[in-house]
């Protein structure tokens, strides 16, 4: 059985943006959305990982428009929190907080029309990612402190050109391929359609954890062996 992850195994790691930029904050634009973006990025320094580069450095975004705000912390991006957090003091000496992420983790942060938001960006990441098109929220604090939605900026993330015909190879020599990622179920099951891949791709919250001790719990195969073996791989995944 084979298991590769999907981003950077069996698609390009290589984001390209789209013009589509759905926007949460009336009076804003996608060029705000963008810079917002930025901000939550480390943009004086070389780009960390492909999210950065497709802000910093695929976007169109002009940088040294960035250069008013002072950076005075940043959270880097970690697996198990997906996302990134800037605070930024601006030229009129404001103090803010600009972050970007997956769009189920950014809404866990929105205090402002929360519930209308949400409804809006669920079923807008849905719509995307029957498309095989990724999302990136953004988010930042107005000036009560509390988080607002700008938008969403949308992305593809191609398979490799040598992708399929490998994994029609495996197959053939009857090795099972079970794609695993932390992407939204909907954008997994859609790169799986385009790699002639299953779509039976729950998300992670059927699977097992490791024991308080750091090892494999002895029941693994009985209790999780057949969910396993039946799916084709697993969504909203992260390294443990």
């Amino acid at each position: 059985m084979l298991c590769p992850d999907k981003t950077g195994t069996l698609t390009l790691n290589k984001m390209v943006i789209q013009e589509d930029c759905p926007i949460y904050t009336p009076g804003i634009t996608k060029d705000d959305v963008l810079q917002c973006a930025a901000l939550a990025a480390k943009w004086k320094e070389p780009p960390r990982d492909a999210l950065d580069t497709l802000v910093l450095q695929n976007s169109g975004l002009d940088l040294k428009q960035l250069d008013v705000y002072e950076q005075v912390d940043f959270l880097p991006f970690d697996p198990t929190i997906k996302r990134t957090e800037g605070t930024l003091r601006g030229p009129d000496g404001r103090t803010f907080k600009c972050t970007k992420g997956a769009p189920h983790i950014i809404l866990k942060l929105v205090e402002v029309d929360q519930e209308e938001v949400a409804k809006r960006v669920n079923w807008k990441v849905m719509d995307l990612g029957r498309r095989g098109i990724r999302s990136l929220a953004v988010a930042r604090t107005n000036d009560e402190g509390k988080w607002q939605m700008m938008g969403i900026l949308t992305f593809l993330d191609p398979p490799r050109s040598d992708t399929k015909i490998t994994i029609e190879r495996a197959l053939e020599y009857g090795v099972d391929v079970k794609m695993i990622t932390g992407d939204h179920g909907v954008i997994a099951k859609e790169t799986a359609r385009q790699l002639g891949l299953g779509t039976n791709i729950p998300d992670a919250a059927g699977l097992p954890t490791l024991a308080a001790d750091g090892k494999i719990p002895n029941d693994l195969g009985k209790k999780y062996g057949k969910m396993i073996l039946e799916a084709d791989g697993f969504a909203q995944v992260y390294p443990e």
